[in-house]
């Protein structure tokens, strides 16, 4: 680009300078060869003047040498100006007409044109390549950021994300390159360090399962007939589910990563909830409590908020010791779930740490009970992914438990919010002035 930018600067300034050039020596010959006629004119005029006053011709001769004096045709006084002729006039004298001519003298035009070109052309030549040094120069000087930064860049590979790219300090595109550039570093940074993560992860979560079914399937193997089969395809079954439910977490993650688009439809959440908790959680303390607002039907995936439900019930269950209530409210804008247990509840510095993939808290959530720690981790997701929101909120006694809270937006398409606009609903504030139709599930 520095090349080319001084190439098309330097083409410029030549035709620039051409221009001028010719411009210049056309107005210094007109200038000259305008005077030389106006030379010969004046020379004329005077001739004819001192014909007329009764000067012999031979001392107007010897006075004006460039002039040409002949025997006119007819007599008066008259004086013409040509180009090519010069300037000419007829003067009436005691002898008879006489014919007085003079012609303008160009060689002092040519010549002076000729020495003007023969200066221009090196002058010419030497402001030319003084303009393409100068555009060479200052671009050298404005890309030398451009360049540092490509040289750092280069540098950088996955290895040394945490470098960055250094940012000058001009205040202008090239600074606001560099910062882009480093925001986008940062945002590659944290994405291969969750990559890492969820890597390292998932390949501890494949092998625990993976061992251990390879250990009893081999110590088996070792006592065929002291090996209780029954039991051990028992026990293999369990450990295949267990595999086959990450793996199925881990597409499902992967899918939602993807930004893969959702085959959305209107549906009415509190049916969708109605039927799922009557489905899948017939024999389950779930109790399903809704406002007296409209059911309104809003654009979602019936398959994705299914799972999105199912996370948070058996999250809920898995937790609590008597009854989990889900809370249907509505607003103006959002409709709100609500789901609540009476469990060990959540710490207010893991409310945001239980979403993360993997994540089991020490005292609630442990291999024993079965979960594989992406359950709240995909919730989110499928949250994001309806344009709605998915928080921990604390709990609204002191009888502790979880409380989950999902927004999602109300009309006619999902909108993308990072965080609720305002916790506490105005529908929330006011549960205690709405009417409330409890419908305990069987």
């Amino acid at each position: 680009m520095r090349g080319r930018a001084t190439a098309a600067v330097a083409l410029v300034a030549s035709l620039a300078l051409a221009a001028c050039s010719v411009v210049l020596l056309y107005a210094v010959h007109t200038n000259l060869v305008a005077s030389a006629q106006n030379a010969a004119r004046d020379h004329v005029d005077k001739a004819a003047h001192q014909l007329g006053s009764g000067t012999p011709p031979a001392d107007v001769q010897a006075a004006l040498p460039d002039i040409v004096l002949d025997t006119a045709p007819s007599a008066g006084s008259s004086s013409t100006a040509s180009a090519d002729q010069g300037a000419s006039a007829s003067v009436g004298t005691p002898t008879g007409p006489i014919l007085v001519q003079a012609f303008p003298n160009r060689a002092p035009a040519h010549t002076a044109v000729i020495t003007l070109t023969w200066a221009l052309v090196p002058c010419t030549a030497l402001m030319v390549l003084l303009v393409a040094y100068l555009t060479w120069y200052a671009m050298g000087r404005a890309l030398r950021p451009v360049e540092n930064i490509r040289a750092e860049f280069a540098d950088i590979t996955a290895h040394s994300l945490q470098q960055r790219v250094p940012v000058p300090d001009s205040d202008d595109e090239v600074a606001s390159l560099a910062e882009t550039m480093n925001a986008t570093l940062d945002q590659l940074q944290r994405a291969v360090g969750r990559l890492r993560t969820f890597t390292s992860d998932a390949s501890h979560e494949l092998r625990g399962p993976l061992t251990t079914l390879k250990a009893r399937l081999e110590l088996a193997l070792a006592r065929p007939d002291r090996a209780e089969w029954t039991a051990v395809g028992n026990e293999a079954l369990r450990d295949t589910t267990r595999l086959e439910d990450i793996v199925t977490d881990l597409l499902l993650l992967a899918r939602l990563d993807a930004r893969q688009p959702l085959k959305l439809q209107p549906l009415r959440v509190t049916d969708l909830l109605r039927r799922t908790i009557a489905e899948r959680y017939p024999r389950q303390p779930v109790v399903l409590v809704t406002d007296s607002g409209s059911d309104e039907a809003i654009l979602g995936s019936r398959t994705a908020l299914t799972r999105l439900f199912t996370n948070l019930l058996d999250n809920a269950l898995r937790h609590s010791h008597s009854t989990v209530p889900v809370e249907v409210r509505h607003t103006e804008h959002e409709l709100i779930v609500e789901v609540r247990d009476d469990g060990p509840g959540i710490p207010e510095p893991d409310r945001e740490r239980v979403f993360d993939r993997f994540t089991r808290l020490d005292n609630a959530r442990t291999r024993s009970e079965g979960g594989t720690g992406l359950g709240l981790a995909i919730a989110r997701d499928i949250a994001t992914a309806h344009g709605g929101t998915l928080t921990a909120e604390p709990p609204r006694n002191t009888d502790g438990g979880a409380r989950l809270l999902l927004i999602l937006p109300r009309g006619h398409e999902p909108r993308s919010t990072s965080r609720p606009r305002d916790r506490r609903s105005g529908a929330d504030q006011k549960g205690d002035r709405r009417q409330r139709n409890r419908v305990r599930v069987p």
